[in-house]
């Protein structure tokens, strides 16, 4: 039986994603909300994206680099989002979504050798309702880069 597979979300960005990243305008932002009552789902997730400043991973990813020879167009991930507005355990559902648009990003993007960081920042929950932070992150990610 044949499958049928949609098409990504991020076709909105395309043309962003495609162009280079103005660096004068980092750090972006971008947050979503997802409340859906009927579904008793919600997530709220704001990510940054900025420019690496931790000269250890810099150099890292530099030394990988000269071994390999290959251009590596590397992104970083971090959570900074404080325990009290959004739980670590909500990284489970938000981390794998942010990763999956690094590899995306890192293959049809030049950062002009620039290592670029993704951060969670800021976000919420509720305890009576389902996690909808996977969608909150998708849409998150969009509206920071329909700001490039």
């Amino acid at each position: 039986m044949s499958e049928i597979i949609l098409g990504s979300e991020y076709h909105q960005i395309l043309d962003n994603l495609l162009r280079e990243i103005d660096l004068s305008k980092l750090p972006l932002y971008g947050e979503n909300e997802i409340y859906r009552m009927n579904a008793g789902r919600y997530g709220k997730v704001k990510i940054k994206l900025d420019i690496e400043r931790d000269n250890e991973k810099i150099e890292y990813i530099q030394d990988l680099y000269n071994k390999t020879n290959n251009p590596i167009n590397c992104c970083t991930y971090e959570w900074e989002a404080k325990e009290e507005k959004l739980p670590k355990h909500f990284e489970e559902y938000i981390k794998p979504v942010i990763l999956r648009f690094i590899e995306v990003l890192s293959t049809i993007s030049n950062n002009n050798n620039v290592v670029l960081k993704f951060s969670v920042v800021d976000g919420d929950w509720k305890t009576s309702e389902n996690t909808a932070h996977h969608l909150a992150t998708k849409n998150a990610l969009i509206e920071l880069f329909k700001q490039i």
